[in-house]
């Protein structure tokens, strides 16, 4: 079985400063994306994001985990102590919500269009 984490989207409020500091510590490349988002790639492309803080209030990388039904994921992780942190919206590839777990770590449910 293959990973559910697919992709990471960091999520704050000082992107230019972000992508700078992450050129230098990994030596990857960036590039425009859609949205107003840097894609950060590296050998066979892109593997992450970096946006405003368009997915919450709080600056982090949120990890983006597969789901079947992003609906039917938000509902589970809700009933099992999550909390909303953003309704489902349709995104470049796909649609997603954003729910942090009980501990306070946010994680967003992926369905690829």
């Amino acid at each position: 079985m293959s990973s559910p984490f697919v992709w990471f989207h960091h999520n704050g409020k000082k992107p230019n400063e972000t992508k700078s500091f992450l050129r230098s510590l990994l030596g990857c490349d960036t590039s425009d994306g859609p949205g107003g988002m840097t894609l950060l790639t590296r050998g066979d492309g892109p593997f992450a994001a970096i946006g405003g803080a368009a997915h919450g209030d709080r600056d982090e990388w949120i990890p983006f985990v597969t789901v079947d039904d992003v609906d039917a994921a938000t509902k589970r992780a809700l009933a099992l102590g999550a909390s909303l942190v953003s309704d489902k919206r349709p995104g470049p590839a796909g649609e997603f919500s954003v729910v942090r777990d009980p501990g306070g770590a946010a994680l967003a449910l992926w369905k690829k269009a």
